[in-house]
């Protein structure tokens, strides 16, 4: 796991930046100033410095450096494990804590995180001339060993899960390895680290940084000032907001201020109930939530934060722009907009024209005054049809009244209404066609989506232009995936297992480093084996007889293209179709008669949703065959993370009980039992590709 954050993290660090510098850049001065050491202290600094373990570091460590943290708690949480279903096992050598009663589990409240090691060899950073490059580079400056590595994951694992379990814009950090030191400030861009330095011959510098931490006030510790728990709730107010939103008596309540047109509007509930898994990208978050009407809970509503690239339109503009063009089958916005002083600053130290990964970042929050529930969760075949036909017919007028392109079609940014209806919501990665700008061109070869969900042509292709086509195909990937992994059927849930997994989940690292996949999905829209024909169900449904349907018209897509003899041969049956000789019929077995009908077909929407709602009149639809506990699992994370991921999945799909987020990063395994619920994750890459 640490070596996975490190290598997904690379190219995010930014600097060496002399530490004099971090302190005026980032940290006020207090008005105060410590107290120097003493020569006692000083070598008793020394002592730590030159310990030949961690444990021996300790004491000696804590010791000259604690008074310094003024007005806070200086924690040894060496022994204090922070265990959850993200699973890194955090344990810093220390935190630093506002008021602590009981020792809290690590990074949870931790407003400081500092690792000691004991050698130089540690050291997951290399200083270069600071010189040459101006106070900080664009150029990779991670030590490349596996010991570096593994501590480089190690305190960036501190810092996501500072941001999962706190609010936070961004943290501060200190590694110690020997007699050396590095400060760091992470954000949602990635991390400035300042050059290594002797704490003990420059223990200023180290003292200095602790002292005016601790005096500094919590937003500028990094601290979201727009979220905080909801303390002027009276007791009845926050039970009856807790009762509306299905909360266990005791649950924690915050109020979250979202951007409003006359300034803020405040709205409760729980804490964001499950962890994101990268420090950078979008790490999109949700939670239900009710605003009062008066002294009273209003109904429930959905909060959605992500942090959305600047100069990129942020989700409210979207959805505006879709109400103003009568888009139906969309989700009604409440309010929203970027969460004021909520941008990141790592970008800030990248020379101009040099390029590197990191961007500049800011905070988007918004509320839908709807909340739904999952598209996993029809009641029938026909409902997951109709829901389906709803978003696709959303999804197409976007395209042609509003010239919206949602590009993340997936099962989880479809959920179903009170009355069985179908709402696309999850804009946050559409794109105005008509918008010319160079940052918006960019964006359009930008692989975004749910993994599962992405067409063939974009898994095979990263950097391939996405299309109005591969929005159609990830709707027909819906519901095969769902089908697949919902519906009851007679096949083995090994074998089914492996289906589900080889047709969605495939992918390798090609020669350049780019994740590739499609393959498999591509070869069944060949054969026009889509689903496979090998899976039936117990209760027999034209669900599948729709999929199937639908999933005709990408064998022009990905089979050969007519051959010069074909062409000619049809020409030559076309010209004694003219003059009445044979039957037109005969033109219809042709492939360049059915490539060019598949190829039509895929150029609008229309014939899709004519499909669906033909399909729709059948008499023939179960009532009750809707969609049965999770049969496929889903486990969130990169490539590696999933891997290590299989075991938590009870324990992650207790996080959902108070959630109805948007699936990220995610990856089939084999199924549990029958009784456990479907897990939902969340992590997401600056790129936009998420596993559903």
């Amino acid at each position: 796991m640490k070596t996975t954050l490190a290598n997904e993290t690379k190219g995010r660090y930014v600097g060496p930046v002399h530490p004099s510098q971090f302190l005026d850049d980032y940290l006020l001065r207090p008005n105060s100033t410590p107290t120097p050491l003493s020569k006692e202290e000083l070598e008793t600094l020394k002592t730590a410095s030159e310990a030949k373990s961690e444990p021996e570091m300790y004491k000696s460590f804590k010791e000259v450096l604690e008074r310094f943290a003024e007005g806070m708690k200086f924690v040894d949480t060496s022994s204090h494990p922070a265990t959850d279903a993200s699973d890194f096992g955090l344990k810093p050598d220390f935190c630093l804590y506002e008021n602590v009663g009981e020792v809290p589990k690590a990074a949870d409240a931790a407003e400081l995180c500092i690792e000691l090691k004991p050698s130089v060899s540690y050291d997951p950073f290399k200083d270069f001339d600071l010189k040459k490059s101006k106070g900080g580079s664009n150029d990779p400056f991670e030590t490349d060993t596996v010991i570096a590595n593994k501590t480089r994951g190690q305190i960036t694992s501190y810092a996501i899960r500072q941001f999962n379990y706190q609010h936070r814009f961004f943290a501060f950090s200190v590694v110690v390895f020997g007699n050396h030191a590095r400060l760091l400030r992470w954000d949602r861009g990635g991390a400035v680290v300042s050059t290594g330095f002797d704490y003990v011959k420059n223990s200023n510098l180290l003292v200095d940084f602790l002292w005016r931490f601790s005096h500094l006030p919590r937003v500028d510790r990094g601290h979201d000032p727009t979220v905080s728990p909801a303390a002027l709730l009276s007791d009845e107010e926050a039970q009856t907001v807790r009762e509306v939103l299905n909360l266990k008596a005791g649950t924690a309540l915050f109020e979250f201020k979202v951007p409003h047109k006359h300034g803020y509007k405040s709205f409760y509930g729980p804490h964001f109930p499950y962890p994101v898994r990268s420090l950078i990208g979008r790490s999109t978050r949700t939670v239900p939530v009710c605003h009062l009407v008066g002294k009273k809970p209003g109904k429930k509503a959905f909060l959605k934060e992500y942090w959305r690239p600047a100069g990129v339109r942020g989700e409210v503009e979207v959805y505006e722009h879709l109400k103003k063009c009568d888009v139906p089958h969309i989700a009604p916005l409440w309010c929203g907009g970027d969460v004021p002083h909520g941008g990141t600053r790592t970008h800030e130290r990248i020379k101009p024209k040099d390029s590197s990964p990191v961007m500049h970042l800011c905070l988007h929050r918004l509320v839908l005054d709807f909340v739904g529930c999952r598209l996993t969760e029809f009641k029938c075949t026909k409902e997951l049809a109709r829901a389906v036909l709803h978003a696709m017919t959303a999804h197409w007028q976007a395209y042609k009244r509003a010239r919206i392109l949602h590009r993340d079609v997936s099962v989880d940014n479809i959920r179903i209404d009170e009355d069985g209806n179908g709402v696309m919501i999850d804009w946050e990665l559409a794109i105005f066609l008509d918008d010319k700008s160079d940052n918006n061109l960019s964006r359009r070869h930008d692989r975004t989506g749910t993994w599962q969900f992405i067409s063939a042509a974009l898994l095979m292709k990263p950097g391939h232009l996405h299309v109005l086509q591969d929005d159609i195909e990830s709707f027909v990937h819906v519901l095969g995936w769902t089908a697949l992994s919902y519906l009851p059927s007679p096949m083995g849930l090994n074998e089914r297992t492996h289906l589900v997994s080889s047709l969605y989940d495939d992918s390798f690292m090609n020669e350049t480093g780019q994740e590739q996949g499609g393959g498999t999905k591509a070869v069944y829209f060949k054969s026009g084996d889509y689903p496979p024909k090998e899976f039936t169900l117990t209760e027999p449904s034209p669900i599948l007889e729709l999929i199937r349907t639908l999933a005709s018209p990408f064998q022009a897509r990905y089979g050969e293209p007519p051959s010069e003899e074909d062409k000619k041969t049809f020409e030559f049956l076309n010209a004694l179709v003219l003059k009445g000789q044979i039957d037109e019929k005969i033109l219809y077995t042709q492939p360049v008669h059915r490539h060019k009908l598949g190829m039509g077909r895929l150029s609008s929407s229309e014939w899709f949703l004519s499909i669906i709602q033909d399909a729709l009149k059948y008499p023939d639809w179960p009532v009750e065959d809707g969609g049965a506990d999770r049969l496929i699992a889903i486990i969130g994370g990169t490539t590696r993370q999933r891997q290590l991921a299989t075991k938590r999945i009870r324990t992650e799909s207790q996080l959902l009980s108070a959630s109805s987020g948007p699936l990220k990063r995610s990856n089939t395994s084999p199924p549990p039992t029958p009784q456990d619920k479907r897990t939902r994750l969340d992590d997401n890459s600056d790129g936009g590709i998420t596993r559903g």
